[in-house]
């Protein structure tokens, strides 16, 4: 943090009712915005978000979903103080009790968990979106999908992809989405996945369910956040506790099985192919170096949502011009920097 910013940081601070809280650091996402823990005796604890609007941050939109969100009864974090100009949040503090985190010591609770997380997403279904939102179309989703191209596929094989081949991805993927969009947009969060969702426990239903991070919603496709949600390369969702949310989620929004797993192929292909571009990029540009951990999951799990036989063209092009993401790929990216 710059002079000037920790600076901005202390004046708001000191003209909120948490001036005296003891501030501890926490972990933050991949995007700029930065978290503290802020811890007063007579108050508790909160969270203050950092989002710098030098750095492309804005907080208007969190803002806005926010409100939304707690309208239609889903739990987010209370906003308690704002500045907003200058991107600074404190907010309800949720806890740790990431899915992430606490799947791994209770591990039979996975079913418990995504049902009710898998809820949330049928609450959005059924609900009147938000007036305003951007929809998350066909270019706006091939577009995020070429940083596969520009970020894996250039320092994977340190080769910039040419032209034909960029055209000839554009246009199958593009076709791809073209041939789901018929279906009526709903709300989609875009980043519904085990550490954006966190556990608690004293509230009852899908409400035990806090969601994080959620100042990207757009309208988009109905499968885009249980794609998201099931598919998600930070954790390994059980088979029958995927296959389990998939008919719940169908049972409750009577949509078309064939159609909504038709989407759901195509949903998962394009977020897998954007998280490969851009988590190469967090190692190449800000040398976030953990994130290629999670390539080969992405990888592997990009190759199963390419056999779809509605995605066959696509498939094959990926196989032919992709690197398989093995020690060698891995060590490349990881040696490459730009600035």
């Amino acid at each position: 943090m710059n002079s000037s910013r920790t600076k901005l940081t202390s004046i708001f601070l000191s003209q909120s009712s948490w001036k005296n809280a003891k501030r501890t650091s926490i972990q933050g996402d991949a995007s700029r915005r930065q978290y503290e823990r802020l811890t007063c005796s007579m108050k508790g604890t909160s969270i203050l978000m950092d989002a710098p609007p030098e750095h492309g941050e804005d907080v208007k939109p969190f803002v806005k979903v926010c409100k939304y969100f707690q309208k239609i009864g889903l739990s987010v974090p209370k906003i308690y103080e704002s500045d907003i100009s200058n991107g600074f949040l404190i907010l309800e503090d949720f806890g740790e009790n990431l899915f992430s985190k606490m799947l791994i010591n209770k591990p039979n609770n996975e079913l418990e968990f995504y049902i009710n997380a898998t809820d949330n997403l049928i609450r959005l279904y059924h609900s009147t979106p938000l007036k305003g939102l951007d929809v998350y179309n066909c270019s706006d989703m091939v577009n995020k999908s070429l940083l596969a191209l520009d970020w894996y596929l250039e320092y994977g094989l340190t080769a910039s992809p040419n032209v034909t081949l960029k055209t000839e991805f554009y246009k199958l993927l593009n076709a791809s989405l073209i041939n789901i969009m018929s279906t009526p947009h709903i709300m989609v969060h875009r980043d519904f996945h085990a550490e954006n969702l966190i556990w608690l426990n004293h509230r009852k239903g899908y409400q035990r369910v806090g969601i994080l991070d959620f100042q990207d919603t757009m309208l988009g496709h109905p499968a885009y956040d249980l794609a998201s949600l099931l598919n998600d390369i930070r954790r390994e969702v059980n088979p029958e506790i995927k296959r389990k949310c998939l008919e719940h989620y169908l049972l409750n929004t009577k949509l078309n099985v064939e159609d909504f797993e038709h989407g759901f192929s195509v949903c998962s292909a394009q977020r897998n192919l954007r998280i490969l571009g851009v988590f190469t990029r967090l190692s190449v540009r800000d040398n976030k170096k953990g994130y290629l951990t999670f390539i080969p999951g992405i990888w592997r799990k990009l190759i199963e949502d390419l056999k779809h036989p509605a995605l066959g063209d696509l498939n094959s092009l990926i196989r032919d011009f992709f690197p398989e993401p093995n020690n060698d790929v891995i060590q490349r990216i990881k040696n490459s920097h730009v600035s």
